[in-house]
């Protein structure tokens, strides 16, 4: 069922943005509500079942979490990744320590590809991995 569930809001998703950008607001928030798998107010990658690039357009700072702040104002011109990376970096040493990562802990363990507790310029852009925040915590 659950399955089904998620193959719906993939499609229904998908055949909203070929018609329509400008969808009123209750559409969003239906489209919203059947992304959200667990009903916790954000969509994670571990819930969409479409594209990554789809996603990763949604996911404007790149925490692998879609928010309804990013899926209500999508195609609004957001900063770059790059560019949100340098703004993160307060102590500009190009590197995202926990302090300054405000998604918490278990987000950064799915982009901190070499587990040293911060974040590169190229693992804050790169694809977040899949792996669930248990495995993140083995390291």
């Amino acid at each position: 069922m659950n399955r089904n569930k998620t193959l719906l809001a993939a499609v229904l998703f998908a055949a909203t943005f070929a018609i329509s950008p400008a969808l009123k607001a209750a559409d969003l928030e239906s489209q919203f509500v059947q992304l959200d798998l667990d009903s916790d107010g954000r969509i994670a990658l571990s819930e969409w079942s479409g594209g990554f690039m789809t996603f990763e357009n949604l996911d404007r700072d790149g925490d692998a979490i879609v928010t309804r702040n990013e899926f209500f104002t999508r195609g609004v011109r957001y900063q770059t990744r790059e560019e949100r990376f340098g703004e993160l970096d307060k102590d500009k040493d190009g590197r995202l320590s926990a302090g300054e990562w405000k998604w918490g802990e278990s987000t950064m363990a799915l982009l901190d590809r070499d587990g040293d507790g911060s974040l590169s310029m190229v693992e804050f852009l790169a694809k977040a991995t899949t792996q669930t925040a248990e495995t993140a915590s083995k390291r």
